[in-house]
């Protein structure tokens, strides 16, 4: 369809960013196994969570556009 293939790039790009984000955030804590600062503690358990529903959010939105693409058509 015209224009959807914008839209699958951009939310390509979007899953891209909100798994970096999972990453940053998942490596926070693992520092902080050690460190143990409750503040830290706190702001992972606070941003971890939301990062990882905006991640799934993105990846269903994205896979959901590539199944309505045509595989075998070729692009112009």
């Amino acid at each position: 369809m015209e224009g959807e293939d914008d839209a699958l790039d951009g939310f390509e790009f979007l899953t891209m960013a909100e798994a970096g984000e999972v990453g940053h955030w998942s490596i926070v804590e693992k520092f902080n196994e050690q460190a143990d600062l409750e503040n830290v503690k706190g702001l992972v358990d606070w941003a971890l969570p939301i990062q990882q529903r905006h991640y799934k959010d993105v990846q269903g939105a994205s896979l959901e556009l590539a199944g309505e693409e045509d595989a075998n058509e070729i692009e112009e």
